[in-house]
This record gives C-alpha cells, sequence and structure tokens, in this order.
C-alpha cells in the first residue's frame, strides 16, 4: 500500500487545532508585507486557509494553491461561512507548485511555514522556484520559510514518539492528542520523515487514532541563499523570526526576494 505524505490525508479537519506560536506569529508578519505590497497574493501550500483567510479579512485579493484536496475541503468549509465580500477576495486552487499557470502576476507570493520543504526532489525544487519567478510582478516580493535545522543532522535526529500538543475542540466535543515521532533521516539528500498521530477522544470516551506521514527536505542557511539566488532570485531581507530578528540566531529561517 503506497504511503501519502504531506497531504493530511486522515486528518485534515484537526489541523487547526494547533496553536503553537509559529503557526499564529507569522500572521502579522505576513499581513505587513500585504500592506506594502498592496496587490494580489499568491500564497502556495495554503492549506486549510490559516494565512490566506486572514490575508482575506483584511481586504487583500489572495490565490491560495495546495496539492491536498483534504486540505482545500476543510479552507473551503470555512471560507463558506465568511461574509460574502471576504469571500470575493480569495480564490482556491487545487494544484501541484511545481507546475502551476494562473493568468496574472502577483504583488506578493508566499510559501509559508514548511510548504516549500514538502519538495523534495531537485527537479521539483527548480520547477517551482522558476513558476515563482514567472508569476511575479515587477517589484513583486516572494517570501519563503523553512525551519532552522540542527547544526549537525545526523541519525541522532531520529526519536520516539512523544506528544506534540493537545487540545479541547468544545464545538465538536472532542480532544485531541498529537503525538509524532521521526524514525528515518535521509542525510545524503537532507530529507526527515517525521510522523504525526492524532489520538481523537470524543464525549463517551470512544478513541481513535490517525496516522499522517511527512516527508521534508531541510535547510542550511547558505545553501538556501544559494538555492534562490541561482535560480534567478534576489535576497533582499532575512530574519530569524517574524519579529524580524536576525537571522544567524533565530529558529526559523525566513528569506524575502525582490
Amino acid at each position: 500500500m503506497k504511503i501519502i505524505k504531506n497531504r493530511y490525508v486522515h486528518s485534515a479537519d484537526l489541523y487547526d487545532l494547533d496553536q503553537r506560536d509559529n503557526l499564529l506569529a507569522d500572521i502579522p508578519f505576513y499581513l505587513e508585507y500585504a500592506k506594502k505590497q498592496n496587490g494580489h497574493i499568491l500564497e502556495l501550500g495554503c492549506g486549510t486557509g490559516r494565512v490566506a483567510i486572514e490575508l482575506a479579512k483584511a481586504g487583500f485579493s489572495v490565490t491560495g494553491l495546495d496539492i491536498s484536496e483534504q486540505m482545500l475541503e476543510i479552507c473551503k468549509n470555512k471560507i463558506n461561512k465568511l461574509a460574502e465580500n471576504i469571500q470575493n477576495k480569495i480564490n482556491i486552487i487545487n494544484g501541484n507548485m511545481t507546475e502551476f499557470f494562473i493568468d496574472r502576476k502577483f504583488a506578493l507570493i508566499i510559501a509559508p511555514f514548511r510548504a516549500f520543504q514538502t519538495l523534495t526532489n531537485d527537479n521539483d525544487i527548480k520547477k517551482c522556484l522558476k513558476c515563482i519567478k514567472n508569476h511575479l510582478s515587477k517589484d513583486g516580493k516572494f517570501i519563503i520559510n523553512v525551519f532552522r535545522p540542527r547544526k549537525k543532522m545526523d541519525e541522532t535526529w531520529c526519536y520516539k514518539e512523544k506528544t506534540q500538543w493537545e487540545q479541547d475542540d468544545s464545538a465538536r466535543g472532542i480532544h485531541v492528542v498529537k503525538k509524532e515521532y521521526g524514525d528515518k533521516i535521509d542525510i545524503k539528500n537532507q530529507i526527515i520523515y517525521p510522523s504525526f498521530i492524532y489520538e481523537v477522544t470524543d464525549k463517551n470516551g470512544k478513541t481513535e487514532k490517525y496516522l499522517e506521514h511527512l516527508e521534508l527536505k531541510y535547510y542550511y542557511h547558505e545553501q538556501l541563499k544559494q538555492l534562490l539566488e541561482n535560480n534567478g532570485l534576489n535576497i533582499s531581507e532575512e530574519f530569524g523570526w517574524y519579529d524580524k530578528s536576525e537571522i544567524e540566531n533565530g529558529r526559523e529561517l525566513i528569506i524575502v526576494c525582490g
């Protein structure tokens, strides 16, 4: 049986329960750049609309692209509950970020959180960056965010099952515990293989488990810079967190190109 990775096939409706700081602090950051660019926005890997919807609420026209039908179904359900004027600001596309064509240029293209890292094949990565470059307006900006890896990534990265977070969803009457483990790393190609287990307990005490597998490429700072520059993107700013702190010591790698 083929394992489908990076799609949240079984747990898309649980994704938004994650309230960790790196899934909250980036919203004001993208809003700031949206105001600066003041034009149409393209979000790659928009998922459940976590970022796109907030941008639309702020008055910006947003196109969101994602390959996961399950994540986009959640996104569309959320959009349908919004006021009509906000709904009209969002266009959602089920597509692949390695080979998309949208008949317009964008003032801002963003790949938040780990979206870009789901591309692990060198050819796919180059194709994606080419698409991004082709869709940027003359003065457009592209913002990429990936996690900062350890100074040395080796087999010690692997870890046993542990709890990442737990959360109540009162609307559905469920309690969710998200656990994770990492049992494989490809050091040569710089790919990690984390897995997530969602344990969902209903009001009657019945627990169901849902397993998701991820495959993510990791980048070192200088390596990511070189990749972007080699593919025709000019770096203008670099940050280590969404408060614009210096990149050298931050938990994240955030690079603005334009």
